[in-house]
């Protein structure tokens, strides 16, 4: 192929207003002529000894010059930001509609922490007040996504929201989400501008063990305690108590839903199960001394996948005592009305009224929906521990979540039996027992281990006696001829009055 040459007959051409140019022809990748101006001597030859280097590599090789390509791919990768590659992650990855998308909560968990932290939307502060986007957000939205294949930009943007005061667990919840999206992307053709996860190069521990660090503060001392080991894990006789208070609050509420507390407690302690698996329990999932866990509630659906690989498709014992509860309060649900078939659910979601609750459309069974579920522990079982923490022997519970009937009922097997059947039962492993689990109850150090069905027994008559010993005294109180009437103390006041 010819190399380029001047086109004028007189290089360079002089317009009339004086202004020079210098024309040069070429022939393209595919043979055909062409010519490009210049304004000055020096740029024109540059440029065609950069035509002569690529037209001697090959055909190729002169097209990506004669197009520009490179600066072109370029371009185009720094057009695409961090903000562009997350919503494609949400949209062709994550969401749930997808194979091997995250379970629905999973998602929801994800898309929050990526609108808050790394898209800087706006967020909801108290009340429902709208706060301003985070400055840390914007700024990492808005870079380049080909300099996230190296841990620099990561880093920053973990050293601003340090800065900027956000908690270390969320510094870590969102640093986890970035890194999985990151390592979507660089696996995936959608996005070829990042080929490796720079929060993976970036490898410095994300956790610090410092004191300060693990508190949640400075190096000086704490502002506020940490939460007691007895609200965290609870002990039967905890439970217990707890139990009790919900069959107490019957005050402008059906007894039922009292009794429908109590089994509920009763459940997350037996079983030692999460809060979706609870909701999600049939009569036909109790076989004699076992029950499968085949289904569990996540974000208001009925799903077959819980939240671990092995939290689901598991069988755990029975308690005695858990049938003892199922067995009265299934023959309750039947003397009030309600259905208590094989499919029904154990905690109907209709007790309030048919217009409650979700109806299973295979099987006609009601079940709790989203809103229930996730009201149950603020509107029943938090007032149900304040007031049991109104007792002396139980002032340290204060604080307890349902998820602590999780803990303490496994901490509670531990005592006696052996970990790989319960964190076969439980839907864990042995880490995760061994971390998260594993406390040893202070309520029971007085004694030697016993199997978990009689120290619940033991819990239970502890506190049905001492409720019956309470009972009797209020009652000695009021048929005493001695005490005197409520308003006796306001004699001097009613005197007072009645004299003005």
């Amino acid at each position: 192929m010819a190399r380029p040459w001047p086109k004028k007959s007189v290089w360079p051409y002089v317009a009339k207003s004086g202004r020079k140019s210098y024309t040069v022809g070429f022939y393209d990748h595919d043979k055909r002529e062409h010519s490009r101006t210049f304004p000055s001597v020096r740029h024109a030859r540059a440029w065609m000894d950069d035509y002569i280097t690529a037209e001697r590599r090959g055909r190729d090789s002169l097209r990506r010059f004669l197009l520009d390509l490179d600066a072109k791919e370029v371009n185009e990768a720094e057009a695409r930001t961090l903000a562009d590659v997350l919503e494609l992650y949400l949209e062709l990855n994550a969401h749930p509609r997808n194979q091997e998308g995250l379970a629905a909560s999973t998602f929801e968990r994800y898309r929050s922490v990526i609108n808050c932290y790394l898209l800087g939307k706006p967020r909801r502060g108290p009340r429902g007040r709208k706060l301003p986007p985070a400055s840390y957000a914007l700024a990492i939205a808005s870079v380049p996504a080909m300099r996230f294949n190296r841990p620099q930009a990561p880093r920053a943007w973990r050293e601003q929201m340090r800065e900027a005061g956000v908690p270390q667990p969320t510094r870590v919840r969102a640093w986890r989400v970035l890194s999985a999206a990151l390592s979507w992307a660089a696996g995936s053709q959608a996005v070829p501008e990042i080929q490796t996860n720079g929060c993976i190069l970036a490898n410095e521990p994300v956790v610090s063990r410092r004191r300060s660090a693990r508190r949640g503060g400075t190096g000086y001392a704490p502002t506020r305690t940490r939460r007691l080991l007895s609200s965290w894990a609870l002990s039967p006789q905890a439970v217990e108590a707890i139990r009790a208070q919900m069959l107490l609050r019957v005050q402008a509420r059906d007894p039922i839903l009292a009794h429908r507390d109590a089994v509920i407690v009763s459940l997350y302690y037996g079983l030692c199960a999460r809060n979706q698996e609870v909701w999600g329990l049939r009569w036909n999932s109790l076989a004699g001394e076992f029950a499968w866990v085949t289904e569990v509630l996540s974000c208001g659906q009925l799903d077959e996948w819980g939240k671990t690989e092995r939290s689901t498709r598991r069988r755990t014992a029975i308690p005695g005592l858990l049938r003892e509860d199922l067995s009265e309060w299934r023959t309750t649900l039947r003397c009030w009305g309600h259905p208590a078939r094989e499919v029904d659910f154990i905690v109907p979601g209709d007790l309030t009224g048919v217009e409650h609750g979700m109806r299973d459309i295979r099987t006609g069974a009601c079940h709790l929906s989203e809103r229930q579920a996730k009201m149950w522990g603020r509107r029943c079982f938090t007032p149900a521990v304040r007031k049991a923490a109104e007792r002396e022997e139980f002032a340290r519970i204060v604080g307890a979540t349902p998820y602590a009937l999780r803990r303490g009922g496994v901490s509670l097997r531990l005592r006696t039996e052996d970990p790989q059947t319960v964190a076969s039962e439980c839907g864990t492993s042995l880490k995760m027992l061994s971390d998260h689990y594993s406390f040893a109850i202070e309520d029971l150090r007085e004694h030697e281990p016993r199997p978990a069905d009689l120290e619940w027994r033991v819990a239970r008559a502890s506190v049905q006696a001492i409720s019956k010993e309470q009972q009797a005294n209020a009652s000695s109180m009021d048929t005493d001829p001695t005490r005197k009437p409520h308003w006796w103390n306001f004699r001097p006041w009613i005197a007072t009055h009645r004299a003005i």
